[in-house]
Order: C-alpha cells, then sequence, then structure tokens
C-alpha cells in the first residue's frame, strides 16, 4: 500500500513539472493548463482573495450565514433553557434538550461526507437548512418535553449538514493553502454567533415567549436558503450513472448506526455518572461505558472490514501520521478551549467571589483573543504554505498556560488573571484555522468531503465531552475533597453530588461564616486546581501530536476538478500523467 503522504509529495512535484520517473505507482491527472500552476515549495503566494470572482464571494458569503445560524443556536440555549425547561416541564429530562442536539449532529456527520459525495454538494446543504428549519418549528410549537426533544433531534440532523458541508465546499473552492486563512474568518462568523447567542436567548425569555427562541431561526432559515439556492452553483459528479437505489445502498448504515448507539452510551454514562444521577462505579454507569468502547471498536472494525464497501469514515483517513496526529491535535484543542472557557469563570466567581456578569467581562478578552488569533493563525499558514511551527508553538504555548493557571488563586490580582487568559486564548486559537489544513496536507482533495465529515464528527463530540469530563473531574474531586472537610452537615449537603459548579457564586459564599466561607473557598481552589492538571496533560498529547505531524508543503493548487465552482470547468480534457 503506497504511503499517502509521500504520494502527496510526490503529486505536488509532479505538478511542478519535475520529472516523473517511469514506474511510479502515482498516478494524477493534470486538470489545468501548466502555466497556470504554482509551486507551493517555490515560495510563491497562492492568489489573492481579491483576485476571486463574484461567483466565490457569492457563495462565501452565503456560507458565513448559514454557519452564523448553526452557531448561533448552538449557544441561544446556555441562557434560556431554564424557562424553556420550566414551560414544557421537563424536569430531569431538561439535559436532553441540550445533549440530543450535539449527539444527533455529531454521529451523522459522517453521513453527510457520504451524501455530498454521492449526490453533490448543493442538494444536501440545502435540505440541511430545510431540515433545521423543521425542527425549530416543531420545538417552537411543542408543548411538552417529549415533542421538544423531538424536535431538537431534527434541530441536530440539519445542524450537522450545516457545519460539516459548509467546510466541505470551502475545502472544493479553495487550494490546501489558502483554506486556513477563509477558515480563519469563517470562524470570526461562528464567533458572532457563538457571542449572539447566549445574549439573545436572554431578552427573548425576559421580552417575549421561549417558543421566538426557536421561530427566529425560520426568517433566518429562509433568508439562507435563498441566498445558497441562487449562490450554490457547484459542479458534481457527472461519472456515475447509479440509480438512486444503487446511491442509497452505497451509504454506509450499519456503520453509523455503530456510531450512533456508541456514542449515545457514552454520553449517558458522563452525563449521569459521577453522582449527577449514579456513582462512577454504579452498574449502569459501567454498563454504558462498556457499551460505549466497545461499540467504538466495533465501528472500526466494520469501517475495515470487507462487510463495508463503502465506509462513513474511510480507514485510509487514518493511514498516514499527520492525518491522525491532526485529528488529535482538533480533539485535544476542543477539549482544552472549552474547559478554559467553561473554567475561568468559575474560577473568577466562586474563588475571586465577582458577579457572573462581571466574570462575563473579565472572560471577554480571552474569547476575543481566541477569535482574532484563529484568524491570524490561518493567515500565518497561508503565507508560510506549512503549518507544523504554528502547531508546535501553540500547544506548547497552551500547555505552558494551563499550568500557570494552576497558580490561580484567591489572592491572585485580577489584572493578572486576565493577561492569562489573554495568553491562553491566544494558545488555544492559533491553531483553530489550520488543523483541518493539516488533516487534508497528506490526502488527496477526492478526499475533502470524508475527512471533512470526519473532522466534524471529533469536533462535535470533543465539544460534548468538552464539557462532561471536566465537570466530572471537578465534581469528583470537590465531593472527595468535602466528605472529608469539617463544615456542616448543611453545607455539605449544598455543595454535595455535582451541586458546587451550580453554586459557584458570590452570594451563595457569603451566605456563610467567615471560617466556612474559607473552607469552601479553598475546595474550590483545590477542585479547579485538578481540572487545570487534566487541560496540563491534555495539551501536552497536543505538543507531542504536533511533532508527529510531517512538515508538508500546502499545495497551492487543487488535486481534483470534480467538484467546484461550475464557472472554473476546464476547457482543456485531462492529461494522464504517470504510468
Amino acid at each position: 500500500m503506497s504511503n499517502p503522504e509521500a504520494d502527496i509529495e510526490l503529486r505536488n512535484r509532479s505538478l511542478d513539472g519535475a520529472e516523473h520517473r517511469p514506474g511510479s505507482r502515482t498516478t494524477i491527472q493534470i486538470k489545468m493548463n501548466s502555466n497556470d500552476m504554482v509551486d507551493p515549495s517555490s515560495g510563491e503566494s497562492p492568489s489573492k482573495p481579491g483576485g476571486r470572482g463574484l461567483a466565490f464571494w457569492a457563495i462565501f458569503a452565503s456560507l458565513s450565514v448559514t454557519a452564523l445560524l448553526s452557531s448561533m443556536e448552538g449557544g441561544i440555549m446556555s441562557t434560556a433553557l431554564p424557562a424553556i425547561s420550566r414551560a414544557v416541564d421537563a424536569e430531569s429530562s431538561y439535559i436532553w434538550i441540550v445533549n440530543v442536539y450535539f449527539l444527533t449532529s455529531a454521529a451523522v456527520q459522517p453521513l453527510y461526507g457520504q451524501l455530498a459525495d454521492i449526490w453533490g454538494r448543493r442538494w444536501p446543504m440545502l435540505s440541511s437548512v430545510v431540515i433545521f428549519a423543521v425542527g425549530s418549528a416543531i420545538c417552537g410549537a411543542a408543548n411538552d418535553a417529549a415533542t421538544l426533544i423531538g424536535g431538537r433531534t431534527i434541530q441536530g440532523l440539519g445542524a450537522a449538514g450545516i457545519n460539516t458541508l459548509v467546510e466541505i465546499i470551502l475545502c472544493d473552492l479553495l487550494p490546501l493553502r489558502e483554506r486556513g486563512q477563509f477558515m480563519g474568518f469563517l470562524f470570526l462568523f461562528i464567533v458572532v454567533g457563538s457571542v449572539l447567542g447566549p445574549l439573545l436567548g436572554g431578552i427573548i425569555v425576559d421580552k417575549a415567549s421561549w417558543r421566538w427562541v426557536f421561530y427566529l431561526n425560520l426568517p433566518i432559515c429562509g433568508l439562507c436558503l435563498a441566498l445558497l439556492f441562487f449562490s450554490l452553483k457547484l459542479k458534481h459528479r457527472t461519472d456515475d450513472n447509479s440509480t438512486p437505489l444503487e446511491k442509497l445502498k452505497k451509504i454506509d448504515f450499519v456503520g453509523l448506526l455503530l456510531l450512533c448507539a456508541s456514542v449515545t452510551s457514552l454520553l449517558y454514562a458522563l452525563t449521569y455518572g459521577g453522582g449527577a444521577k449514579y456513582a462512577w462505579f454504579h452498574p449502569v454507569i459501567i454498563a454504558t461505558l462498556i457499551l460505549g468502547v466497545v461499540g467504538h471498536g466495533l465501528f472500526v472494525a466494520f469501517e475495515a472490514s470487507p462487510w463495508c464497501p463503502h465506509p462513513a469514515v474511510p480507514i485510509s483517513l487514518f493511514q498516514n501520521r499527520t492525518s491522525v496526529a491532526a485529528y488529535v491535535l482538533e480533539a485535544v484543542q476542543i477539549l482544552v478551549s472549552y474547559g478554559a472557557l467553561y473554567f475561568l469563570p468559575l474560577y473568577f466567581q466562586s474563588t475571586v467571589l465577582v458577579t457572573p456578569s462581571r466574570s462575563g467581562v473579565l472572560l471577554l478578552p480571552f474569547s476575543i483573543l481566541f477569535c482574532v488569533s484563529a484568524a491570524v493563525g490561518g493567515g500565518l499558514v497561508t503565507s508560510m504554505g506549512k503549518f507544523r511551527m504554528v502547531h508546535i508553538a501553540s500547544f506548547a504555548l497552551m500547555t505552558v498556560m494551563m499550568g500557570v493557571f494552576t497558580l490561580l488563586n484567591r489572592n491572585t490580582h485580577l489584572a493578572v488573571s486576565v493577561v492569562l487568559g489573554i495568553i491562553a486564548g491566544i494558545s488555544v486559537g492559533l491553531p483553530n484555522a489550520s488543523i483541518l489544513t493539516a488533516v487534508q496536507a497528506a490526502l488527496p482533495d477526492s478526499l475533502n468531503a470524508a475527512s471533512t465529515g470526519a473532522f466534524a464528527f471529533i469536533r462535535s463530540i470533543s465539544t460534548v465531552f468538552a464539557i462532561t469530563i471536566p465537570a466530572a473531574i471537578f465534581n469528583s474531586r470537590f465531593d472527595g475533597l468535602l466528605s472529608s472537610s469539617n463544615l456542616d452537615t448543611g453545607i455539605k449537603a449544598s455543595l454535595a453530588l455535582g451541586q458546587a459548579y451550580q453554586q459557584a457564586s458570590p452570594d451563595f459564599v457569603h451566605s456563610f461564616p467567615d471560617a466556612a466561607q474559607d473552607q469552601i473557598i479553598t475546595l474550590y481552589e483545590l477542585s479547579l486546581q485538578r481540572v487545570w492538571q487534566v487541560l496540563i496533560a491534555l495539551a501536552g498529547v497536543g505538543v507531542i501530536a504536533s511533532l508527529i505531524e510531517k512538515d508538508l508543503e500546502c499545495r497551492a493548487q487543487q488535486s481534483t476538478d470534480e467538484f467546484g465552482l461550475k464557472e472554473d470547468e476546464p476547457n482543456q480534457k485531462p492529461e494522464k500523467v504517470g504510468a
């Protein structure tokens, strides 16, 4: 079996006009004029964004608005959930109003990679927006928790397609070297949506009916559909004469069912274990953890087996060290960035004892630098044509900053905490827009859809685990320290079994005598310290993974023209090179 990384390097050399030795196993097709080629190793800059046509910018604007829609929905529930849960009498099932959205979104993202390869990019993208709108309408009309959860499930199915296909289409339109730069621009829209979501959720719940949290999506979906319908004029494979039934048979339904069941089992264990509903060693938690791990193993085995002729996640994606390392980097980057995003406010409120609104202000520099550095990091990779040094520097700084966070305590000056947050924001943001570039650097562009689907799945499932895993670690550490403390029984009861996170506020701490306050703050300090220690280890894994990456050149031209703008269809027939 040929080495994909070596194939990519040979492909680049062939495109540069280097002599092609007879007997080479690499066969490529040149589908552009030789005088249009750019040598990625020559230091020549790729085409400037300003040189792109109106069709490209129309598509990019449409994709940006659509991505903003999806990201806004992901954050709007953070402030609206309590009111919505009360309105539909969700009780203990409230957590699934949030989790089912992320679960379905994660589980079916590889499916959209397959759909995009079978039916092209345009119709799966438009269908995703329609599905999202239908789910939003069901949620808005819901009168009970079951209907709301069903609507959120449908919303998640639509969001999965939106999130995956936005990146797939960008990868089709852009050569590898330019993807990081435009992914950075796109990320700014995603962050705007993530920031607007909680703000809009709070305003809607305060000033109008909670149903408008969902109904608001309908006119935005209409705008997205109109923009996409008229701008998304993309090429589609014309060599596939399969019937619709034959195309359906190419979808990996068995693999996707295994994946969905495995993710659900793990998420259930992490959601309800550690005292939230069951102890970690309760038979239910042990069983669901085992089922989740075994299920993922079966999924991998099935994808690699002859019984799966059309895998949703081809094993070829993981047969080179650079792509594998980059997938690991994405998981680490998500886990560390979300860990900091959720636990820095907890530090401000439980240890420094500032109000929730002020903690949001103190976190703002972290969030802003996270966004800006993502765009800067993508631009650096586009400028240099390489990504490895950006990743090494970013994850090394990330590791250092998580280590520095272990020193935070009640006596740390707020200005120092903010500066540390700024540096941490830079460290987690810099690699954000270029990790997918690293995944695809060692793969041909014909695998863009599959590699992006797998990447989106890893990102989504890491996002879910990035919230549940640090929370489980924090709660476990806090409960252990609490049981050995000499605090009053009533105080212990109010903090035990996962309640410490939700009780983290200056009002709660100040409601006790000074001696008890001191002990409670100490418990928070030590529990937060354990979270930072775990994040140090995770960031360290990122350093190792970035060192494992090969220092590959980013291609300045596409290696396939199966997909892309219709206007870019070449007049020249493909010329086959190589034997």
